[in-house]
């Protein structure tokens, strides 16, 4: 079974339940106290916005904007966007996970490649020297039967 499958499996699940924070967002903070001396926190849904760059400012700075406001620690918008975050989270950690695979098999794949090239190479190689032996046995055997050839005419021309 492919290592793969269970975390594909288990992204399809966290994508499956409810609601998954989209990407550069997190929980911001506001703080206020009251003339009573009590202080109360709020939370609000942030998101970072990258405006385009231009010819006179070629790396703006990120901002960042308010999407939703989601009350205090309490409320129940502010608990499901903690998991949506959560989940978000998770899910990004698994594609990361999934990308490392996918580049050990393509390495894995490559160092196959290059081991059947070089049993190749060294194979061809080994044929090669095979092949310039014989021809160098060709060539004494031919001047073997040239010699003998000779020989045998200059034995029956004075034979």
């Amino acid at each position: 079974m492919s290592p793969k499958l269970p975390i594909q499996a288990r992204i399809a699940q966290l994508r499956s339940q409810r609601k998954v924070a989209p990407r550069n967002t997190w929980i911001g903070t506001t703080s206020i106290t009251k003339k009573n001396g009590k202080r109360y926190t709020y939370y609000r849904l942030m998101k970072a916005v990258y405006p385009p760059a231009t010819e006179d400012n070629p790396n703006p700075p990120r901002r960042t904007k308010m999407v939703r406001y989601l009350g205090t620690k309490d409320s129940t918008a502010y608990k499901e966007m903690q998991q949506a975050i959560a989940r978000r989270n998770e899910i990004q950690r698994l594609e990361r996970k999934l990308q490392s695979l996918d580049q050990e098999v393509s390495v894995v794949q490559s160092k196959k490649r290059q081991s059947k090239q070089a049993t190749l190479t060294t194979l061809v190689s080994e044929l090669v020297a095979q092949v310039q032996e014989l021809a160098s046995e060709i060539a004494l055997i031919k001047k073997e039967l040239i010699l003998q050839l000779e020989t045998n005419q200059f034995s029956a021309s004075y034979g």
